[in-house]
This record gives structure tokens, C-alpha cells and sequence, in this order.
């Protein structure tokens, strides 16, 4: 060991052994704080106690929800008319509330949430049923001879399994 190592390491332990003296530390010197100087009462009028009371008039409620109601625009506003239902895929389902609702995926990984009566696919379908494990699309589209023809398409969430 170096000679500047050997002072330097006396020099630490010597501090640390100064510092572990049996002696205690003498108490903090307590200091007096001045008392708070009173208020002075010029008037009984300004020291009446305000009490406050909550006026809801022309405030919103804490509780209610900011969305209003789900309106669906038609095929003109939905991104979801732009892909046939077979490019679409039924990725989640909530439905044991009132107003069932599902999350339809397009090919480029993008969620839609839906509910029954919204447009999806080329042909304008409407979703008809939102049910545990499918929704079921009713789509009317023309056929070659001019009639009007109704097909009922459903997007499964998980396949059956065959075994």
C-alpha cells in the first residue's frame, strides 16, 4: 500500500473513532415562539362565519357520462363500409348489459367498437344481433337479375372446434 493510502485510511479511522464518543449530545436549547397576534373585532358583521352551500343551477353533473347517446350517421361516416365482411374480424364482445356491444377489426389491425343497427361491409349490412359468441350482419345487396336478395352473415369470435 501506497503511503498517501496508509494517511489517508488513519486519517478516516481516526475521524470515525472521534465521532463514537460515549459522551451524549447536549439537548436542543428550546426556543419560545411568539404567540399568534389575534384579529382585531372592529364589527360583529365581518367576523360572522360563511357558510357555503352548493348551488347546482347551470353546473353539470360529476356523474353523468360526457357521451350522450350512440347515434349511428349511416354508411357515408362508418370506415368500416369500406372492406367486405369477410376482410372484417370479430375480435371482442361485451354482452351481458342492455346494449351489447362488439369490436370489429379491419384488415389493418384498427378496432371499431359496434353496436346492433351500425353499417358494416360493401354492401351496407346492419348488424341485426349481438350474441355471446357471434353478431350476425343482414346485409341486402342486388343481384344480377335486379332483385333484391338478403343474406345473413355471421363473424364468429372463436371457431367452433370439431373432435
Amino acid at each position: 500500500m501506497s503511503p498517501l493510502r496508509t494517511t489517508l485510511a488513519a486519517a478516516l479511522l481516526g475521524v470515525l473513532c472521534w465521532g463514537c464518543s460515549d459522551e451524549a449530545p447536549p439537548p436542543p436549547e428550546a426556543k419560545e415562539r411568539p404567540a399568534p397576534a389575534k384579529p382585531k373585532v372592529a364589527d360583529a358583521a365581518q367576523t360572522a362565519e360563511v357558510v357555503y352551500a352548493y348551488d347546482p343551477t347551470d353546473k353539470r353533473d360529476p356523474f353523468r357520462s360526457f357521451v350522450k347517446s350512440i347515434v349511428d350517421t349511416g354508411p357515408t361516416d362508418s370506415p368500416l363500409v369500406q372492406f367486405d365482411i369477410s376482410q372484417l374480424t370479430l375480435m371482442a364482445i361485451v354482452w351481458g348489459t342492455d346494449a351489447p356491444k362488439a369490436l370489429i377489426g379491419d384488415p389493418a389491425g384498427k378496432g371499431y367498437i359496434v353496436i346492433e343497427g351500425t353499417v358494416v361491409g360493401k354492401n351496407k349490412g346492419r348488424i341485426i344481433a349481438i350474441e355471446d359468441n357471434l353478431v350476425r350482419v343482414k346485409e341486402t345487396y342486388v343481384d344480377a337479375l335486379g332483385r333484391a336478395t338478403t343474406k345473413s352473415v355471421e363473424m364468429r369470435l372463436r371457431e367452433p372446434q370439431g373432435g
